[in-house]
């Protein structure tokens, strides 16, 4: 059976993004015209709204990882079909944008500005620094690729216009065509560009306004390619160990520093515009619902997250939505004892199950309980109360879903929190310094003494307070209510005394690698793909049949189907390009095929990348 059969459907042939140059054409064949093009603007261009550039982008994120990683559960109870069953041979492939951002936008343009507008500008050595931050982001773009598709066509790939390449070898994370570890060469260039930013000179160009992730802050630049080393050799710490120890020793003993504060934390501002259409991106608000296992770590230890991650359900008034609170009204007029007949609804913070196979518990029939009852008049009716809470979608969608059609009253909050479109930012968080300090926390643990300054504990704390920081930063950006908003009925700001608070709980007085995971899972909240990888870089959070959390750690619930468990896939399938090309498609299918934890197949994305060791 020929390899070809098993396809990624949505994505498009590698050689339909090369049509991409073709608006490059005349500056190809131009020389003046390369000579007056600003190589800021290109750059702003190659970048433009980073990963999250279309609607595709936000609803992969919903329909995959945020469930895989249960953040959100589908509002009519789990589903089945978003995980692997090999028993019913059903794999699905999980969305990321990477791949086809690589080849069709961020990789394609950030090549052409560093090797053809750069190159060929006659002030090019003052562009060396937009040169060298460009040459990180494209490594990191690629690098995000490999690590959930194993292959592509890195060093050939791209090169049709320039060298006539039209069929193009594909490249391994673990070994390229060249024969060296594909992963030490993304290091080696990451290093070198960092170097060319440190040793920059005063007549450089700035990017200033043209960067939508730093404003041209060259010294946070150096600090993200350094922080990003010691990431992608995190990444690898089982398979190439000696490699892992050697970079993070190099960058910890070496210059420019890491991620070391909130303010330096790495994250894309899009244009205002973006997103401002929001109908069936807002499906964030009304077809989903947290989920037990975030919600049940979260109301637990009374974290100050929890009111900005989630809003309450309708079992009470105060969850910002009148049309509620008035149907909490007549609740309490037909069931006056409602408080005590459902306590499992009335503590207001309640998720959703994740196991398909819980369709008839308490917690998975429906987003909205229904009850009978019998009216003034005598005549039997129906009232339905949202039982499972929403996630907050303001951190996603603009007003947490204010255009479109579909959504209904009772999910949105009332019209008296809604900001206008353009005083809104979208913003994707890329590296953060939360998330520095839980890597940095494990790294500490694991090698037990301090690195970077601190020892493992003081990582681990100062990694919680520096999340809950964030997202009480975050909130008030993106008009959370609970946050920003002292009208709201659960205005809940995180305060320092809160945070105190938190932190003076026994379970977070020591630390452990299961913490760490769990402090992290919960920081990612927004960055679901990275909580994805580090799932299956660490094996936490674990699954358990009822996820209620235990010392401080938190469980992910286990998830079955007629009994059997059901598998969280661990890869994507490689795309596939036109039939030119497929004679190189196979072969690295050959390669990759010939690892067993890969899988026999290309679809059996139950099986593992090179770096996802057992």
């Amino acid at each position: 059976m020929k390899k070809i059969k098993y396809t990624l459907l949505g994505i498009c042939s590698l050689f339909i993004f090369w049509g991409c140059l073709d608006e490059y054409k005349d500056l190809n064949t131009n020389p003046e015209l390369l000579g007056t093009t600003d190589p800021r603007y290109v750059f702003t261009g190659a970048t433009e709204n980073f990963n999250n550039s279309t609607r595709q982008h936000l609803l992969g994120k919903y329909s995959d990882v945020m469930q895989y990683m249960q953040y959100i559960v589908y509002y009519r109870g789990a589903q089945e079909g978003a995980y692997v069953n090999p028993l019913k041979g059903s794999r699905p492939s999980p969305y990321t944008p990477y791949y086809g951002d690589y080849f069709g936008q961020i990789g394609l343009k950030l090549r052409y500005l560093v090797n053809t507008v750069i190159a060929n500008h006659p002030e090019k050595e003052r562009y060396q620094n937009v040169a060298a931050i460009a040459n990180i982001l494209e490594t990191y773009e690629a690098w995000l690729m490999f690590d959930v598709n194993g292959a592509a066509p890195y060093h050939e790939g791209l090169r049709l216009a320039s060298d006539k390449i039209g069929t193009p070898r594909y490249d391994l994370f673990q070994k390229d065509i060249n024969g060296d570890e594909l992963y030490k060469v993304f290091d080696r260039k990451i290093k070198d560009n960092v170097n060319v930013l440190l040793n920059s000179t005063d007549d450089q160009y700035n990017l200033e306004k043209n960067d939508y992730f730093y404003r041209g802050d060259v010294a946070k630049w150096i600090k993200f390619g350094n922080t990003l080393r010691i990431k992608m050799a995190q990444r690898l710490e089982k398979a190439d160990n000696a490699f892992y120890q050697s970079v993070v020793n190099e960058v910890l003993g070496g210059s420019g520093g890491i991620i070391s504060s909130n303010d330096e934390s790495c994250i894309y501002h899009h244009p205002n515009e973006h997103n401002n259409n929001t109908d069936d991106m807002h499906i964030l608000t009304y077809q989903y619902c947290a989920s037990r296992a975030l919600v049940n770590f979260l109301r637990e230890y009374d974290d100050p997250r929890l009111p900005l991650l989630v809003r309450r359900n309708g079992f009470g008034k105060g969850n910002n939505n009148k049309l509620n609170d008035d149907m909490v009204d007549s609740l309490a007029k037909y069931f006056p004892d409602y408080e005590t007949k459902f306590p499992q609804w009335t503590i207001r913070y309640v998720g959703m199950s994740a196991n398909p196979d819980s369709a008839n518990s308490l917690w998975s029939r429906d987003s909205y309980y229904t009850l009978t009852y019998i009216d003034d008049l005598g005549v039997e009716k129906t009232m339905t109360i949202r039982a499972n809470s929403q996630i907050e979608s303001r951190f996603y969608v603009k007003n947490g879903g204010k255009v479109g059609t579909q959504i209904t009253a009772r999910d949105k909050e009332d019209d008296i929190y809604d900001a206008s479109q353009e005083t809104i930012s979208l913003f994707t968080p890329l590296i953060t310094y939360p998330e520095v300090c839980f890597m940095m926390a494990e790294i500490a643990l694991k090698s037990g003494s301090a690195k970077g300054g601190k020892d493992a504990l003081t990582w681990f704390r100062d990694g919680i307070r520096a999340s809950m920081e964030q997202y009480q930063e975050w909130a008030e950006k993106m008009k959370v209510p609970a946050a920003m908003n002292p009208n709201s009925d659960n205005y809940n700001p995180i305060t320092p005394e809160a945070i105190d608070a938190y932190l003076d709980k026994s379970e977070f007085k020591s630390v452990s690698l299961e913490k760490i995971a769990t402090q992290q899972w919960v920081n990612l909240f927004m960055r679901p793909e990275e909580a994805w990888d580090n799932w299956k870089r660490t094996g936490f959070p674990a699954f358990k049949d009822q996820p209620e959390p235990e010392g401080g750690v938190a469980f992910l619930e286990s998830i079955t189907s007629g009994g059997s468990d059901l598998l969280v896939p661990r890869r994507c399938v490689l795309p596939t390009p036109n039939q030119e090309n497929i004679d190189n498609y196979n072969a690295a299918l050959d390669l990759l095929i010939a690892d067993p934890n890969y899988g026999k197949a290309v679809n059996e994305t139950e099986g593992r990348i090179w770096w996802d060791k057992p």
